[in-house]
């Protein structure tokens, strides 16, 4: 609910500025009816919003206007945040989330990519183990409830992609949770591309580890399609060329050229460093020379 994150958004202008908690519900509403509308279990009305708003000295329009510039600068942070301790650039990641005191994760999506970040974040900077971390991931994500559920929601198939990546023990009955709900259509992923597409990635890779080659064909595509659909390139060029190595182990060599070819084509707009670790694992997995291998496709179509 909307009026959920701007009721947190107020509930933190109102304590930077001291003001009482029975001061800001006086005239207005109980203090239990409060926390039900903080907490979702219902819709503030509007005419409440406004109260609040007066209470603040804040004019409505100006309270809405803010609270959508900050909402979108922290959700800015927290990515750029997420992605550095992705790439395991830890000094820098470590140097951005200092240099923010003010977060307020009103954003659920925003909420998960730092517990998740910060997390990994721990033991990529060797503060807690292995095991550690994954019992972290699980505590945060309340793991043994996720696994009961029949339908889950895009940041729950994320916890799980996570601790499937890391945990081998639980690697098995996370995926085929995410493969019968996807067959079942009950996977219900949101409009977050980013969340999505790395799901589709950690489906599509264990697909490759179990053999299940034709499975992971058609699941590719479908990854493909929805970043298309999306005009994203994020992980394009790893599910081309997963794709890619799916139709080598089948022994279809036109397939796979045409998909390494596809993949390599994205590789090509990586940014330098990633770019030739990319290039490099194609040699180490396929003992093609990626560079000869483009620029014979593209003379033979000229």
């Amino acid at each position: 609910m909307e009026s959920v994150k701007l009721l947190n958004y107020m509930e933190n202008i109102r304590y930077d500025r001291k003001m009482t908690l029975d001061e800001y519900l006086q005239n207005v509403i109980s203090q239990r009816q409060y926390y039900r509308y903080r907490s979702g279990e219902s819709e503030a009305p509007f005419e409440v919003i406004i109260k609040f708003a007066a209470k603040l000295q804040i004019p409505l329009l100006k309270l809405i206007s803010n609270y959508q510039t900050h909402t979108e600068d922290e959700v800015a942070f927290i990515k750029k945040y997420f992605n550095l301790v992705l790439r395991k650039n830890l000094d820098e990641a470590k140097r951005l989330i200092n240099s923010r005191q003010d977060l307020m994760l009103l954003d659920e999506d925003s909420r998960v990519f730092y517990q998740i970040a910060a997390i990994l974040h721990r033991f990529y900077s060797n503060n807690i183990s292995k095991s550690e971390m994954i019992a972290s991931l699980k505590a945060t994500s309340d793991f043994t409830n996720i696994l009961r559920k029949e339908i889950l929601h895009d940041s729950e198939v994320y916890y799980l992609g996570i601790i499937m990546e890391f945990s081998v023990k639980d690697r098995e009955i996370i995926f085929e949770k995410l493969r019968n709900l996807r067959e079942n259509k009950k996977l219900l992923l949101g409009g977050n591309v980013l969340f999505n597409a790395q799901v589709f990635f950690w489906i599509i890779k264990n697909l490759g580890r179990m053999g299940e080659f034709e499975e992971l064909v058609e699941i590719a595509n479908e990854a493909i399609e929805f970043n298309v659909s999306n005009y994203s390139y994020y992980l394009l060029e790893y599910f081309y060329y997963y794709k890619a190595l799916a139709y080598h182990a089948l022994k279809d060599v036109e397939h796979f050229n045409e998909a390494l070819k596809e993949a390599i084509l994205y590789v090509l707009h990586l940014d330098s460093e990633k770019r030739e670790h990319f290039l490099e694992m194609i040699k180490k997995d396929t003992e093609i020379n990626a560079k000869t291998f483009i620029i014979d496709k593209i003379m033979e179509e000229l």
